[in-house]
């Protein structure tokens, strides 16, 4: 699942994971950490940029250490947590750069530029240590 920033707060996410699970359940779930602060306009602007792109407030803005302590707070054990990046964002970002290139899909250049924008702002953050990809495990208390 990669949808606790998409809620209200990420605490919401995981209570209301925490109420919908039986004890002992698991919660597998994914999510995008920031793993530094923005240094410099440059950054700054490609982060609010993502931000404002998939609809999300500063507020969603989360290290991986403070999500673990909101699974932790919210009820649940055992939690786990995997920095996976560089197995999920690069192979990613090359796959949609190819698909781009390729010409291949019925997209108008308008939104074929903007796909390109987007996807270098990933990357520069990506390349620049500002975010990474994490999977969590965790038992409902």
């Amino acid at each position: 699942m990669e949808a606790a920033f998409h809620f209200s707060s990420r605490r919401r996410f995981f209570e209301e994971s925490r109420r919908v699970l039986r004890p002992g359940g698991m919660l597998a779930m994914s999510d995008v950490p920031t793993m530094r602060l923005p240094h410099g306009p440059m950054e700054l602007v490609a982060g609010l940029s993502q931000l404002r792109v998939w609809g999300l407030k500063p507020s969603a803005v989360a290290t991986s250490a403070q999500i673990t302590d909101t699974a932790r707070a919210s009820g649940f054990r055992d939690v786990e947590v995997e920095l996976v990046g560089k197995r999920v964002i690069e192979p990613a970002l090359a796959c949609f750069r190819r698909r781009l290139e390729s010409g291949s899909d019925d997209v108008s250049p308008s939104l074929r530029l903007a796909c390109r924008a987007m996807i270098a702002d990933i990357e520069f953050l990506w390349r620049r240590g500002l975010v990474d990809y994490l999977l969590l495990r965790a038992i409902a208390s």
